[in-house]
């Protein structure tokens, strides 16, 4: 039965952590007709796709991390990693996964030194941890805002596009 209170936790209690070994893919020869993306947690995110058919993660959502960077990305689809750097994150029972990421991304966590952190650094941190009830609250509510701030992005696109056009018109 679920705690009815929130309290804090330690993030290993929060979220169990695989390494992407089994994961990783073999060759870089990378092609946009192949399937499989191959991840890493940086801005790139998808470094290309490969025709790699065994080794893929496909287990459920997980949060990617990059254990020297220490960026974070929410995936919701099959894949394999370039890196070994790579931690694979689930969430332990009684927690929302993205809830979780939204969490960690908040915290804007930074590395000034190439290490590994994860397991000395971000598992051993104690944060607050909301009741799975207030969790899910959370997450509607963060999600909901997401959209908006896309559906907001779209319209400005749409609007920078519609005012060119008419430039390119009046200067004819």
């Amino acid at each position: 039965m679920e705690s009815t209170c929130s309290a804090y936790d330690e993030t290993r209690n929060m979220l169990d952590y695989e390494q992407p070994t089994e994961y990783l893919v073999n060759s870089t020869e990378y092609s946009d007709s192949y399937q499989t993306p191959v991840l890493t947690a940086n801005k790139a995110f998808i470094l290309g796709y490969t025709d790699e058919v065994h080794g893929i993660y496909d287990k459920s959502d997980c949060i990617i991390l990059d254990d020297f960077t220490m960026d974070v990305k929410y995936v919701t689809f099959p894949f394999k990693v370039k890196s070994s750097a790579i931690k694979i994150l689930t969430a332990k029972q009684g927690v929302d996964l993205y809830f979780m990421y939204e969490y960690l991304l908040h915290l804007g966590l930074v590395s000034e030194e190439h290490k590994r952190h994860y397991i000395s650094e971000i598992e051993p941190m104690t944060l607050f941890r909301p009741t799975l009830q207030e969790q899910n609250r959370i997450v509607q509510t963060l999600k909901a805002l997401d959209m908006q701030v896309q559906s907001a992005n779209r319209l400005s696109d749409l609007l920078l596009k519609q005012k060119q056009y008419i430039i390119s018109q009046m200067f004819i």
